[in-house]
C-alpha cells in the first residue's frame, strides 16, 4: 500500500496553475509563472512585504551554490 501525501496550495498557486492550459509548453508556462511571480514581489512591496527571490543557477538545485553546503564539504 502507498502512502498518499496531500498538497494544498495557496490561492496565487491555484491561479497559476490553473492557468496552465494557456501554454503550449513548461517553458512558456515558467516564463508566465515567474513573470507573474516577480510582479507580486512588487505589489507586495507597495503594502510594505518584502520578498526576495533566489537566483536560478542554470538548473542547479540552489543547495549546490549554498555558501552552507559548500563550508561543510
Amino acid at each position: 500500500m502507498g502512502t498518499h501525501k496531500s498538497v494544498t496550495h495557496g490561492e496565487l498557486m491555484n491561479f497559476l496553475l490553473h492557468m496552465r492550459e494557456r501554454f503550449e509548453t513548461d517553458e512558456e508556462f515558467n516564463l508566465f509563472a515567474l513573470t507573474e511571480v516577480r510582479q507580486f514581489i512588487v505589489d507586495l512591496r507597495s503594502l510594505g512585504i518584502e520578498l526576495t527571490m533566489r537566483p536560478n543557477y542554470g538548473g542547479q538545485p540552489v543547495s549546490y551554490n549554498s555558501v552552507t553546503q559548500k563550508l561543510t564539504q
